[in-house]
């Protein structure tokens, strides 16, 4: 009986002594939310840093996809090579990524012990978002290669078309003939892809005028016809009036299948550069560690 009544009294104690510790971590436990701060600082700095090691690796490999679409506009480079470097790039961003995401998970945990009602942040993208992100990007590498030399046929068109004129005006109309077959041999290569490009039909329709008109001007004069001369001529500059339009109608042409094939990695390589912005930003205004 006295054993019982002892323990009764030693409950009783307990749920006072419970009863009097202030619900503030603060008033009840100034060394124990010390700690945990201090926890929770490491654990930010952890996170922060690793997020920013994964925000920087996103941001080159985004350089690099940048790259690759101008490829397929411009310049001599196979847009497949730094669209590939993106792939890698957002695939190696998965490791800082799966650091941050342990690390921010260990934080959740300590915010909340010192505040129940914290919102740990988040990044909302996981590390094997990545690979899918990589996927994505070499996926368009080859289409994007596949503009780049409809782009490099098309200039390697006018180049011979250029020649052609050039060997007119040197009055050596066989060299001409020649170098307008090599003009219609690339043209044919571009010609393929009138049915999925929409605006590169009036392109070929335009160069192949031109082509047809040089072709009749160079026979015009190794027959030494006048009258022919003048109507290719007369051909020749009604083509090249739409010239200018023409161009920009390949300029379209490339430019929106460039899109169409790199959209889906673009997308999901912003989300995923924005959603680490964010969490960095969460990181840098928790008042809690304040």
């Amino acid at each position: 009986m006295i054993r019982i009544a002892a323990s009764l009294g030693a409950v009783l104690l307990l749920a006072i002594l419970f009863g009097m510790r202030s619900s503030d971590l603060v008033e009840a436990d100034p060394i124990r939310l010390a700690w945990l701060a201090a926890e929770a600082a490491a654990q930010v700095e952890a996170a922060d840093a690793a997020l920013a090691a994964a925000e920087a690796v996103m941001r080159d490999a985004t350089d690099e996809a940048r790259r690759g679409q101008a490829a397929v506009l411009g310049g001599p480079n196979d847009p497949a090579d730094a669209l590939e470097a993106a792939a890698a790039g957002f695939e190696s961003a998965a490791t800082p990524l799966a650091e941050a995401n342990a690390s921010l998970a260990l934080l959740g945990w300590t915010l909340r012990a010192i505040d129940s009602e914290a919102t740990p942040p988040e990044v909302g993208i996981e590390s094997t978002d990545m690979a899918a992100i990589g996927a994505q990007w070499r996926a368009a590498a080859p289409p994007c290669a596949t503009l780049a030399g409809l782009r490099f046929d098309a200039e390697a068109t006018l180049e011979a078309l250029d020649d052609g004129l050039a060997a007119l005006d040197a009055d050596e109309p066989a060299a001409a003939l020649d170098a307008i077959e090599v003009a219609s041999a690339h043209l044919d290569q571009v010609r393929e892809f009138t049915d999925s490009l929409a605006t590169l039909g009036f392109w070929v329709d335009t160069v192949d005028a031109l082509i047809a008109a040089a072709r009749d001007i160079a026979l015009a004069v190794q027959a030494g016809d006048p009258a022919a001369l003048a109507e290719a001529q007369a051909a020749y500059d009604a083509a090249a009036a739409d010239a200018g339009r023409a161009d920009q109608a390949l300029a379209i042409a490339l430019g929106e299948a460039a899109v169409a094939a790199t959209a889906p990695a673009s997308t999901s390589s912003a989300e995923a550069l924005r959603a680490v912005i964010a969490a960095r930003d969460q990181l840098a205004g928790l008042s809690i560690l304040r």
